[in-house]
């Protein structure tokens, strides 16, 4: 999966990435692997727990009927009924409604709040107001009560005894005022609020908080590695264009050396004092990274050194650089202005019969970008050595790859015959 492939919001009905949720899941913890409070992770988090509380009350149930009949606290278990199992459902489905409404993360996260909240305050007013009187329906329905058709008392405690609550005598001392009374209540309110909470799916507020920001930071790091694969991809091809450096020119230049040491000595050696120099200007640069360091300055030396040993192939080719000084340190693609001049030649100078130009210019555009342009006056378009358009092909995807879209390379035939094509890049610093 890629970056592009993290969309935020998370979609409900979507796995999370295996990077947050881990792999070995068994299949009571693979709710985990989908979003917080989705239906997918209702359903699996109402299968784990409802398996799990549901085997502890049948477990408490039957410790009940073990007792004896009279002592047998049927509507509390009732009541453990509701207070443990109507927040194990009525929470989660009430945020997962809140979900699915795609409202805005802030106003989400208050929502969700809320939802739990409403959940636990409905179990407090449940156990305060309705709770006695439907054990007391219950007990009516089932004859559990006394003569005066009130239920028979019982007290339900887990894990210490079940029967009849033992006689408390009015001679009983009060102990420091009622104090320990009201801290047991306190601390029996605090222990039921925490543990409906709970149910209600209220553990899930953090994990839905740590989740977005997880699958944020995701996003950020994917779109990183992805545009570090790109640069990489990039800086091969690069490396593979400075390991062919155009070696046909290179041995057409040598065949030419060859030819005039018999018939133009001093053209022999004017042709090799052009290559030394442009291999002093290009080979530095090819074996450098190519990246932050390559500068137009630096790309036009490579370019007129390599149109003046042209120069001396053919005495007809004629050539002009007009880069401003306050251009020549913007940083500009490595090797990409070279493969335009090659083209120039190749295409457009070599097929043309009679006198030749090419002209290398820099300006900043209208639109604030580095524009650098290389035109020549030769065959155009129409000429029967246009090309493949592969190496121009190859120089818009490293110009995608760099600039994610910044940049661009055009092409337009010029009135008065000839090609010019131009590279726009970012600019740094103020307008010149």
């Amino acid at each position: 999966m890629d970056a592009t492939e993290l969309t935020l919001p998370w979609p409900l009905d979507r796995q999370l990435p295996p990077e947050l949720t881990g792999t070995g899941h068994t299949w009571l913890t693979r709710y985990r692997t989908w979003p917080v409070y989705s239906p997918q992770w209702v359903r699996g988090r109402l299968r784990a727990l409802g398996m799990l509380f549901g085997m502890l009350y049948l477990a408490l149930f039957a410790m009940v009927m073990l007792a004896e009949p009279a002592d047998r606290p049927l509507t509390g278990l009732v009541q453990a009924a509701i207070n443990l199992f109507g927040p194990l459902l009525a929470g989660p489905w009430l945020a997962c409604w809140v979900r699915r409404q795609g409202w805005p993360r802030a106003r989400e996260r208050w929502a969700l709040v809320a939802a739990v909240a409403l959940v636990v305050l409905a179990q407090h007013g449940f156990n305060r107001y309705l709770a006695e009187p439907m054990k007391q329906a219950v007990a009516q329905a089932i004859g559990d009560v006394d003569a005066s058709g009130k239920r028979r008392l019982a007290a339900l405690t887990i894990g210490l005894s079940i029967g009849a609550p033992p006689e408390t005598p009015a001679s009983a001392p009060m102990t420091k005022d009622g104090t320990d009374g009201a801290m047991s209540q306190a601390i029996g309110l605090f222990a039921m609020t925490a543990a409906t909470f709970f149910l209600a799916g209220g553990a899930g507020l953090r994990r839905r908080r740590l989740e977005l920001d997880a699958l944020a930071a995701l996003a950020q790091e994917r779109e990183l590695a992805q545009a570090r694969a790109q640069r990489h991809e990039a800086e091969m091809q690069l490396s593979v264009l400075a390991a062919q450096v155009e070696p046909h020119f290179l041995f057409n230049t040598l065949a030419g050396v060859r030819s005039a040491i018999a018939t133009d000595p001093p053209r022999a050696a004017e042709l090799v004092d052009r290559l030394v120099d442009y291999l002093r200007a290009a080979i530095p640069r090819l074996r450098s990274d190519g990246g932050a360091a390559a500068t137009l300055a630096g790309q036009v030396d490579i370019v007129r050194a390599y149109l003046a040993l042209m120069r001396t192939r053919m005495p007809r080719l004629r050539f002009e650089i007009d880069v401003p000084e306050s251009l020549a340190g913007q940083r500009f693609p490595p090797l990409m202005l070279i493969s335009l001049a090659e083209n120039a030649v190749k295409h457009g100078v070599e097929p043309k019969v009679g006198p030749a130009r090419i002209q290398v210019q820099a300006r900043r555009g209208a639109d604030g970008r580095l524009a650098v342009t290389v035109e020549d006056d030769g065959v155009g378009f129409g000429g029967d050595t246009a090309g493949s358009g592969l190496g121009l092909s190859n120089l818009r995807t490293r110009l995608q790859a760099l600039y994610q879209g910044r940049a661009e390379l055009t092409l337009r035939s010029r009135p008065e015959g000839g090609v010019a094509a131009t590279i726009s890049v970012p600019a740094e610093g103020p307008e010149a």
